[in-house]
C-alpha cells in the first residue's frame, strides 16, 4: 500500500512539473515574418492568388487579415499552419484576386499571444507583357523584314542595269 501511495505522490509531482513546463519554455527569438507573393506569374486581368507566408511563428495562434487599397477584403480563405524544425511554425493565407496595374494589397498578421502585428505589402512588379504588346512587336518585326526584302530586291535590280553613260 505504501508503494502505491509513493507512486501516486511521484505521479502528482510529475504532473505538477508538467503543468509548469509550458511556462518555462522559451519561445524562438523574434517576431513573425510575413512575405506576400503571387502563386502564378503576374499577368494583368488574369485571375491569380496572393499568398501570405508567415514564418518564425510560436505559438501558432494568429489572425491574418487582408486589405486592398487600405480597405478590408472579404472572402479570404482559411489560414493553414504547419510545424517546422524545433518549436517553430509557419502559416499560409491565400487570397484569390484579378490583378490590375494599380493594385496595393497588404497582409496583416496579428500574433494573438503578444499582440505583435506584422504587415507585408504587395504591389505589382515584373508583370508578364500582355498579348497586345507581343502582337505589336511581332507585326513591327514582320514589317521590317518585308521592307528589308524590298530594299534588297531594288538594290539588286539597280546593280544589274548596264551603265548608260558611254
Amino acid at each position: 500500500m505504501d508503494h502505491e501511495l509513493s507512486q501516486g505522490a511521484a505521479l502528482l509531482q510529475l504532473l505538477h512539473l508538467l503543468w509548469l513546463l509550458p511556462l518555462s519554455w522559451t519561445a524562438p527569438e523574434g517576431f513573425p515574418i510575413a512575405e506576400v507573393f503571387t502563386l502564378k506569374p503576374l499577368e494583368f486581368g488574369k485571375p491569380n492568388t496572393l499568398v501570405c507566408f508567415i514564418s518564425n511563428l510560436f505559438p501558432p495562434t494568429l489572425t491574418v487579415t487582408w486589405e486592398h487599397l487600405s480597405a478590408p477584403v472579404e472572402g479570404v480563405g482559411p489560414t493553414f499552419v504547419s510545424a517546422v524544425d524545433g518549436l517553430s511554425f509557419q502559416a499560409f493565407s491565400y487570397l484569390n484576386f484579378t490583378p490590375s496595374p494599380y493594385d496595393f494589397f497588404s497582409c496583416i498578421v496579428t500574433h494573438e499571444i503578444d499582440g505583435h502585428v506584422t504587415v507585408s505589402y504587395w504591389v505589382p512588379q515584373n508583370a508578364l507583357p500582355s498579348d497586345l504588346l507581343e502582337n505589336v512587336l511581332c507585326g513591327v518585326a514582320f514589317g521590317l523584314g518585308v521592307l528589308g526584302i524590298i530594299v534588297g530586291l531594288v538594290l539588286i535590280i539597280c546593280s544589274r542595269k548596264p551603265c548608260s553613260g558611254d
